[in-house]
């Protein structure tokens, strides 16, 4: 330990007095330290990032795999109401038969086809709300 406090107070000493050397050594040094500091900067800067990425995509892959729930659901009732309206313009169908004359559209239908319509566009909302979600979180996050 007293061999290094010496040297180093000799380094000093020559500096002092003017040693082209000793001047060069000091720089060397000092750029050495400066690149150090630079790497592991720069290595703590992209651990950063690939945390927040990846972060990112495993919100993004739950988010899409809610929306999928979401759409299969919608799915569903569509078909079930789809359902409904075959059976319903079947059984008008076998009515007008037995009846002979045109018959004009029940309400009981056109409830149905409202009922579709607003599960179609509650599907295109969920979408948009559920892309707004997804995007607003990754510009939060970025």
């Amino acid at each position: 330990m007293d061999t290094v406090v010496a040297e180093l107070v000799s380094f000093l000493e020559a500096l002092k007095s003017g040693s082209l050397f000793a001047l060069i050594l000091l720089v060397v040094v000092l750029i050495g330290l400066a690149l150090i500091i630079a790497a592991i900067a720069y290595q703590r800067v992209v651990i950063k990032r690939e945390t927040a990425s990846k972060a990112a995509q495993e919100n993004f892959e739950a988010i899409a795999a809610d929306l999928r729930k979401r759409a299969l659901e919608v799915k569903k009732q569509d078909d079930g109401l789809r359902k409904r309206d075959l059976e319903t313009e079947r059984d008008e169908l076998k009515e007008s038969v037995k009846d002979a004359e045109p018959q004009r559209p029940q309400p009981q239908r056109q409830v149905l086809k409202g009922s579709q319509r607003a599960l179609r566009g509650s599907v295109s909302r969920i979408i948009t709300v559920g892309l707004k979600d997804i995007s607003s979180k990754q510009i939060s996050k970025g």
